[in-house]
C-alpha cells in the first residue's frame, strides 16, 4: 500500500496544495462526503511476474477507468486522486445518522470494487492472475465542527487503516488455509507427458503440484509463492514430492518422473536429505526413475555449496535437469556449473519457432552444444504441429507441451492425433 501512501501527512498536504480541501469544503456545506480508498492487491508481485511494461499498462487502464467514472458521475463520484496504484474516491452521501451513512458507504465501496475489478480484468487479462482490489472507507462529517483539512486528514488515515485491516485479516485467513493444506496434505499431483520425439513414445512425466481446486492456492504460482513467504518451501516440496511419487504408477518402469526442486530449499533449516529414497522404496520405485528439475536458478548465489548439496542425490542414482534454459543468463550459468543430465528449453524459444529463423538457429546451436556435453534436451511448450516438426528436424530428443498432453491427475498417453502424426513423419528424422 505504498508504505501507507508514503506518508498520510504528506498525502494530506499534497491534497491541500491541489485545492482539494477547498473543493471538499464546498460539498461539506451541503452534506457529508464519503471517502473510498482503493488499492490493487499484490501489485508488487504482479510487477515481478509480468514486468514493468505490463504494470504501466495496468496503471493506465486503472487511471482511465477512474477518470471515466468521475466524468460520467457514476456512483455519485465528486472527485478522485491517484498515487500510483492507490486511489482516493470522494462520493456524495445522504444525510443521516453516522452509522447509517457508514453502512451505505461500505455497500457502495463493495459495488465499486466489484465493477472496477471486472473492468480491469476484462481490459488486462493477466495470464494466471486476476486483478483484485483492497477497499477502505471513511466519512467526512461536517457536523463535528472540524475544519475540512482536519476531516480530510483523519478520513484518509481511517480509510487506509480499514483497507490495511482487511489485508491483515485476509493474510491470516490465507495462512490458516495454507497450513491446513500442508497438515492435511491437500495437494494433488498433475502429470504432464514428456515424449520421445524419435519414437513418439512416453519417456516420462513432469509432476506439477496443485492446491485444492476451489482454493486460492489452486494455481502453482500462488502455492509456491506463499510457501516462500512463509519459509515453508521445504515442507511444501516434501509434501508435493510424496504426492507425486504416490500417484506415479507407470506402465513402464523405465519411465522418468521429473520433480521440481526449488534452489532455495537447501537453505531451509528443515532440509534433511535422504527421505525421498525411503519413500521411493515404499512405492517400489528407484532413484533411477527420478529426475530433479532445478527451478529458481537465479537464487543460487553459491554454486559450490549447491553442487555439494546435489551430490547426495547424484550418488544415489538421481539425475538432474535445468529448467527454462534460454530464458536468461542464470540458466546458462547453471548448465556450466551443475553439469545437468537434461536441458529443458524454455517455451519462449519454442513458441512460433517455425516463423522465426533466429529462434531456429538458436535452438540448433543448443542442440549441438548439448550433444558435445553429452546432455539430452527437452523442448518445452510445444503447442502446434509446426513447432513439433521444427523441433524434431533439429534433433531435440524429447518434447513437452499442450500438443503432446496437458497436465492431468492421471498418467495420460500421447494423444492419438500426435501418435498418428509421429508415425507419418518418422521417416523424416
Amino acid at each position: 500500500m505504498a508504505d501507507q501512501l508514503a506518508s498520510i501527512m504528506l498525502l494530506a498536504d499534497s491534497l491541500s496544495s491541489e485545492n482539494l480541501t477547498a473543493k471538499m469544503d464546498k460539498y461539506l456545506n451541503k452534506h457529508p462526503v464519503g471517502l473510498i480508498y482503493l488499492d490493487i492487491k499484490r501489485f508488487g508481485e504482479i510487477e515481478k511476474k509480468h514486468g514493468p511494461i505490463t504494470c504501466q499498462k495496468l496503471l493506465e487502464a486503472w487511471k482511465q477507468l477512474v477518470f471515466e467514472a468521475e466524468m460520467s458521475g457514476s456512483f455519485g463520484l465528486l472527485a478522485h486522486r491517484m498515487f500510483g496504484d492507490d486511489v482516493l474516491l470522494f462520493v456524495r452521501t445522504k444525510q443521516g445518522e453516522a452509522d447509517q451513512v457508514k453502512v451505505a458507504l461500505l455497500r457502495l465501496a463493495q459495488e465499486i470494487r466489484a465493477v472496477f475489478e471486472k473492468r480491469l480484468n476484462e481490459t488486462m487479462a493477466l495470464s494466471g492472475d486476476s486483478i483484485e482490489l483492497y477497499a477502505g472507507t471513511a466519512v467526512l462529517d461536517p457536523g463535528t465542527g472540524r475544519t475540512a483539512e482536519n476531516l480530510l486528514y483523519d478520513a484518509i488515515k481511517e480509510a487506509i487503516f480499514e483497507a490495511r485491516s482487511e489485508t491483515d485479516a485476509e493474510y491470516r485467513r490465507l495462512r490458516m488455509e495454507f497450513r491446513d493444506i500442508l497438515v492435511c496434505r491437500k495437494i494433488t499431483a498433475h502429470y504432464q507427458p514428456i515424449v520421445s520425439l524419435s519414437t513418439g513414445n512416453i519417456y516420462g512425466y513432469e509432476a506439477l503440484a496443485r492446491g485444492p481446486q476451489s482454493s486460492y492456492f489452486a494455481t502453482p504460482n500462488r502455492l509456491w509463492g506463499f510457501a516462500e513467504k512463509e519459509n515453508q518451501l521445504y515442507a511444501l516440496e516434501k509434501a508435493a514430492r510424496q504426492r507425486a511419487i504416490e500417484g506415479f504408477l507407470p506402465n513402464d518402469f523405465n519411465w522418468k518422473l521429473f520433480i521440481n526442486l526449488n534452489a532455495n530449499v537447501i537453505h531451509d533449516p528443515q532440509f534433511t536429505p535422504g527421505q525421498t529414497l525411503a519413500f521411493l522404496e515404499k512405492m517400489n520405485l528407484t532413484p533411477q526413475n527420478v529426475v530433479f528439475e532445478i527451478t529458481e536458478r537465479q537464487s543460487i548465489d553459491d554454486y559450490a555449496s549447491f553442487t555439494k548439496a546435489l551430490d547426495h542425490y547424484r550418488k544415489q542414482g538421481y539425475q538432474i535437469a535445468i529448467d527454462d534454459a534460454g530464458a536468461g543468463y542464470s540458466s546458462l550459468q547453471a548448465i556450466a556449473e551443475l553439469r545437468p543430465d537434461y536441458i529443458k528449453i524454455d517455451r519462449s524459444i519454442i513458441h512460433r519457432i517455425n516463423r522465426n529463423k533466429i529462434k531456429e538457429i538458436l535452438l540448433e546451436t543448443l542442440v549441438v552444444f548439448a550433444r558435445k556435453i553429452d546432455c539430452q534436451m527437452i523442448a518445452e511448450g510445444i503447442e502446434t504441429f509446426e513447432e513439433l516438426e521444427i523441433v524434431r528436424q533439429l534433433g531435440v530428443h524429447f518434447g513437452q507441451g499442450y500438443l503432446l498432453g496437458r497436465p492431468n491427475p492421471k498418467l495420460q498417453p500421447v494423444p492419438d492425433a500426435v501418435s498418428e502424426w509421429m508415425q507419418r513423419h518418422s521417416s523424416t528424422v
